[in-house]
């Protein structure tokens, strides 16, 4: 007579012995982004040799932005210009924070002057060997990752697609309650209208004539 007994409790203790060590790795090797789930913290150095840890943004500010970028990528650039102009032209009403995530390695002082010349405000963070740009599975640049004040992802925007870009600074502004500032009208300037001058010869009447 065969038993299967053993087999079946050897087969369910193998079964939860996989499910457990899946669930361990995505917890201890947090390496997947995946939107509604904590980002994977890092630390990197800045373009002005400081250092940036993730974990010290944690409660700081209603949003935080990462945008990966690269000064050789044109969308890139296009991109940062965009977001500089967006927080320009709007009152927001909750605290923020953008980060530039460069992936390049060379050029820095370009990129300094780059950012000099065309006044972007924004932190700059150097990925030189791209391995934040691997554990946030960055493949398309310039990546726009949104987090919130506990850094949990909430919105992933990859490309410079002109419908990402609109749903983007859409959220942008419900989340940070923004408003666009009123350009104030010109006043007109005020005419001083002259009285026509009548040019025209009166035409003398037969009748008048003695």
């Amino acid at each position: 007579m065969i038993r299967f007994g053993n087999n079946k409790k050897s087969y369910l203790t193998t079964v939860l012995l996989i499910i457990f060590l899946i669930a361990f790795s995505s917890v201890a090797f947090p390496s997947t982004l995946k939107k509604y789930f904590p980002a994977p913290t890092f630390s990197l150095k800045t373009i002005e040799g400081d250092y940036f840890n993730l974990e010290d943004q944690r409660e700081k500010q209603k949003l935080l932005i990462l945008y990966f970028y690269s000064q050789d990528n044109d969308d890139s650039l296009t991109g940062i210009n965009k977001l500089v102009e967006y927080f320009e032209d709007y009152i927001i009403q909750e605290k923020y924070e953008v980060f530039l995530v460069n992936t390049q390695e060379k050029d820095l002082e370009l990129m300094k002057v780059y950012l000099q010349d065309n006044k972007i405000p924004f932190p700059v963070i150097l990925d030189n060997q791209k391995k934040v740009s691997e554990l946030y599975n960055i493949d398309v640049l310039p990546t726009a990752i949104f987090l919130d004040n506990n850094l949990v992802v909430k919105r992933i925007y990859p490309g410079l697609v002109s419908n990402q870009q609109t749903l983007m600074f859409q959220y942008t502004s419900y989340l940070l309650a923004s408003e666009k500032k009123r350009i104030p009208k010109k006043e007109k300037e005020e005419v001083v209208e002259e009285p026509d001058v009548c040019t025209c010869i009166k035409k003398s009447s037969f009748f008048n004539i003695k």
